[in-house]
């Protein structure tokens, strides 16, 4: 194999995979990436860690036809400090060994027989769905950062999407919290039943959806997995098996009290009275007064913060606490300025959403903080 390609062009390319490529698997192999020529002007390079894998082909003067396994992270960082010239890469007479030359640099690394590495899907060869990218990235951002990381239950680590009359419904939660939003705009998504796709791969696919750039995104679910293409980049993402929670029966039914506060003006109250908590306390007290909300964190050892803020809350007082870093996690996610919060009664969640928004809403479940703070 012989190939010849410009240096910003291979860095774009392996840039992409770099979040595949499995350095930590018990299959060593899984650190590597297939390069490979597809034509006399293009090439392709796969990696992939089993749950999840991506493809991207790129432009470069093909020599000698040919494919090899190389080292993921050691050659992206080698690219990395070239200059902007043209990078050869060729099979070295030395059997298992290949050059990599740019301008006065010369290496030598070693690749692995193409046969030791995991195929990849087939993929479909017609997509059923054309999503615009900016939904995709839009949903992503309003319901990733609610999915559980490494939770004993699997299906928490995952993004739930199913069919509804009139929408697609995306969801995710870890228990504590929980977003979900109904995309109108997607109700003619073709989706046979319901899935679950591991975060992980959704993050790295947000992750590919920024750097590619994509008018249009394919997307299809085939032989358990999602499948996803833009232009030059494909990407596949095993999907879990098993039941998503029956997050439905969380969710209030009876309509509780509903509250209006600038979100700016929430979060930065929020940042700065968590100023003084520590690690092990992450409760803020909100204390609901007429038409002001009292927000309180700290103890007596640590010393005790207060920020008061405006609502259009009238009545009795109402006391409850909620984790301030998930409330962040939400209020970041709201793209309204006004916020509606509906706080229910007892240990039930309460819900958070963007004024008149009717399609995203986020709950939090409420929490115990001790009462005595001097």
């Amino acid at each position: 194999m012989d190939i010849i390609i410009q240096q910003d062009r291979f860095l774009k390319t392996l840039n992409f995979i770099q979040g595949v490529s499995d350095r930590k698997s018990v299959m060593p192999v899984l650190s590597y990436f297939l390069l490979q020529s597809l034509s006399e002007d293009k090439i392709e390079v796969f990696a992939t860690d089993l749950d999840m894998g991506l493809t991207v082909k790129t432009e470069a003067e093909v020599r000698a036809p040919g494919a090899m396994l190389l080292p993921s992270k050691k050659l992206f960082s080698i690219v990395h400090e070239l200059p902007k010239k043209s990078i050869r890469i060729s099979t070295s007479k030395m059997e298992g060994w290949c050059d990599v030359i740019c301008e006065k640099s010369r290496f030598k690394l070693p690749y692995r027989d193409v046969k030791s590495f995991p195929k990849k899907p087939d993929f479909p060869e017609e997509f059923s769905n054309l999503l615009p990218p900016e939904v995709l990235l839009s949903t992503l951002d309003k319901t990733l950062f609610a999915a559980a990381k490494e939770d004993v239950r699997y299906a928490l680590n995952c993004i739930f999407m199913e069919k509804k009359p009139e929408a697609t419904r995306v969801v995710a939660t870890d228990g504590y919290r929980l977003a979900q939003t109904d995309l109108g705009i997607l109700k003619d998504l073709k989706l046979d039943e319901p899935i679950m796709i591991p975060k992980r791969g959704m993050m790295e696919l947000k992750r590919t959806l920024d750097r590619a750039k994509a008018e249009l995104v394919r997307f299809d679910v085939k032989d358990k997995n999602a499948y996803f293409q833009m232009e030059d980049v494909e990407m596949f993402i095993r999907l879990t098996e098993g039941d998503y929670p029956d997050y439905e029966q969380v969710i209030p039914k009876m309509g509780g009290q509903k509250i209006y506060l600038n979100r700016w003006d929430l979060i930065t109250g929020l940042r700065r009275v968590s100023r003084i908590a520590n690690d092990m306390d992450e409760g803020a007290k909100f204390t609901f007064k007429e038409r002001e909300l009292n927000l309180e964190m700290g103890n007596a050892d640590a010393g005790i913060a207060n920020e008061t803020i405006n609502t259009s809350y009238i009545g009795e007082t109402i006391v409850t606490a909620f984790n301030y870093r998930y409330c962040l996690d939400v209020l970041g996610a709201i793209e309204e300025e006004e916020v509606e919060v509906e706080l229910t009664e007892g240990d039930h969640p309460s819900v958070f959403r963007g004024k008149d928004n009717k399609e995203t809403f986020y709950l939090i479940m409420p929490i115990n903080i001790e009462e005595e703070r001097a």
